[in-house]
């Protein structure tokens, strides 16, 4: 019984190494887009912060933290009274450190857009010590997120 010639040993071995570096190329382009997580996962439950500081006093730490639980999708309703002064600016450098792309839109009215565009819409200027401010979301990932007082 005759053995494979030695080139056919080669060509499988060649064909082998161009069907894996093939594989390897196709799986970065494909994966290229994936690979960047806009929004990186917190290292809080974000769904508990929610709930316990919902109906509360919260400063701007807390205000950062439900504005990101707002943006994922952890948190969709949120009420609480500042402790302090919150402006639209705090708003749009919070929101950039979060995700660049997300843009900061001033509406007249506190009603959320029916169309869903990962936008954060706020009714105000600013929010002085000690008022109520209210954060609604989508339970969905990148949502749109509205802030009113």
């Amino acid at each position: 019984m005759k053995g494979f010639a030695i080139n056919y040993v080669f060509l499988v071995a060649i064909f082998l190494v161009v069907l894996v570096i093939g594989i390897s190329i196709i799986r970065h382009f494909y994966t290229q887009g994936e690979s960047k997580e806009l929004i990186p996962e917190p290292d809080f439950n974000a769904t508990y912060l929610c709930i316990m500081l919902n109906n509360s006093e919260i400063d701007f730490q807390d205000f950062k933290d439900i504005l990101y639980a707002s943006l994922t999708g952890y948190c969709t309703d949120f009420y609480a009274t500042t402790k302090e002064k919150i402006t639209i600016d705090d708003i749009e450098r919070v929101v950039a450190s979060i995700d660049k792309s997300i843009q900061v839109i001033k509406i007249n009215e506190c009603l959320l857009p029916t169309t869903n565009s990962g936008n954060v819409y706020v009714s105000f200027n600013e929010v002085e010590k000690n008022h109520n401010i209210y954060l609604k979301g989508r339970p969905i990932k990148i949502s749109d997120v509205l802030i009113c007082d």
